[in-house]
């Protein structure tokens, strides 16, 4: 079984530059080999490293023997995890609010080959997710004659997603087929069973880690051992076996949220209005928008969706208390998900393990997310 992040920023460049704004510094190309290690994670997408910065920072890790290039378009890092090159970009159609893509490149030229594309559609190509200046449908084209995929990112998040935006598949692509969908930190399979519009898209999640402790809270797990770039070919064919994620009731748009209320909307989905008062401003959840969209007209599988926490969110949980999970179990994900509750209590006693059994169960937040706000953790 292959365990992979297809959605991991850079915060900085082994220079000291920023790249993705909004990340932590200590996001670094250097420390994520390390950090999905210790998550227990195979594979990590690094979705900046077709920017200049990020480019430069992969140049300089295969000359100084930190990553080796692999004949399978991936890069080896020496405690045998793997590094695959991506780019999370903005684009605009008409007058929507700005979405996010993802795309994926095999191997070093691939790098280079998308550093150039996305170099002379933006105004700072060495930051991450900057506005492309051309349409999605041309900078796929370039992405597809690279041997490299296109995923819409986080699609039905508010926050530059492209559902979220009041966007169609179709407003930005002339044919969907072979297109990949994010679920993002909102969303589940039960989710997006109810909508019609992603049959033939292949699902996948990812952690869009803006710093160390959040690589891995969103996982694929794919069959089989190859862990160089067929990775991505295979989630977009929907061949994931099980994704990881989050409960959506946790994510910070699940639920649609009234701005002059400063609440969450508690009414059977979907609620696209304040029930107080229609002309309140209000931002749609992502459960909402689902539920009121087309459904599908015919079955399709799924991949099974297991929820899970970062550590962060769980009670009890520091660095200590970490250390002797990934010593006892080898990794952060092993311990969530393998790890029998007398194992989990023998490394971090009772009420952690508790808190680790409750999150497994699948237990809802004490209060759901919505408006840019996380649900919170019960206890």
């Amino acid at each position: 079984m292959i365990l992979a992040d297809t959605h991991i920023h850079l915060g900085a460049s082994r220079s000291g530059e920023p790249v993705k704004v909004s990340a932590s510094r200590n996001l670094t190309l250097a420390a994520i080999p390390e950090i999905l290690r210790r998550y227990g994670a195979d594979v990590g997408a690094v979705v900046d490293l077709a920017t200049s910065r990020g480019l430069a920072d992969l140049e300089a890790a295969l000359a100084g023997q930190e990553l080796r290039e692999t004949g399978d378009g991936a890069f080896a890092a020496p405690n045998g995890t793997r590094i695959l090159a991506a780019l999370e970009a903005e684009f605009r159609v008409s007058e929507s609010g700005p979405f996010h893509l993802l795309t994926y490149v095999p191997g070093l030229e691939g790098a280079r080959e998308l550093e150039r594309l996305y170099r002379d559609a933006v105004k700072n190509p060495g930051l991450s997710t900057q506005r492309v200046h051309l349409s999605p449908e041309v900078f796929r084209q370039g992405v597809e004659a690279l041997g490299g995929f296109v995923v819409v990112a986080h699609a039905f998040t508010p926050h530059r997603g492209l559902f979220g935006v009041g966007l169609t598949l179709r407003d930005a692509f002339r044919d969907v087929q072979g297109l990949g969908l994010e679920l993002g930190l909102s969303a589940d399979v039960e989710i997006v069973k109810h909508v019609g519009a992603i049959d033939g898209l292949g699902l996948m999640g990812g952690s869009d880690a803006h710093g160390p402790e959040t690589v891995g809270r969103e996982l694929n797990a794919l069959l089989g051992e190859d862990k160089g770039f067929s990775v991505i070919g295979r989630l977009v064919a929907g061949e994931a076996e099980t994704i990881y994620g989050m409960n959506p009731a946790f994510g910070k748009y699940h639920r649609t949220f009234c701005l002059a209320c400063d609440a969450v909307v508690e009414a059977d989905p979907p609620q696209l209005r304040c029930p107080r008062d229609p002309a309140h401003r209000v931002v749609t959840g992502v459960l909402d928008r689902a539920m009121a969209m087309a459904p599908p007209k015919e079955p399709r599988a799924y991949p099974s969706y297991v929820y899970q926490l970062p550590l962060s969110l769980l009670p009890g949980f520091g660095p200590a208390a970490r250390r002797r999970l990934i010593e006892a179990f080898g990794g952060v994900h092993q311990a969530l998900h393998d790890a029998s509750e007398a194992e989990l209590a023998a490394a971090v006693g009772a009420e952690r393990t508790a808190a680790v059994l409750s999150m497994r169960r699948g237990e809802p937040p004490e209060m759901v997310g919505g408006g840019g706000r996380w649900g919170k953790v019960g206890g």
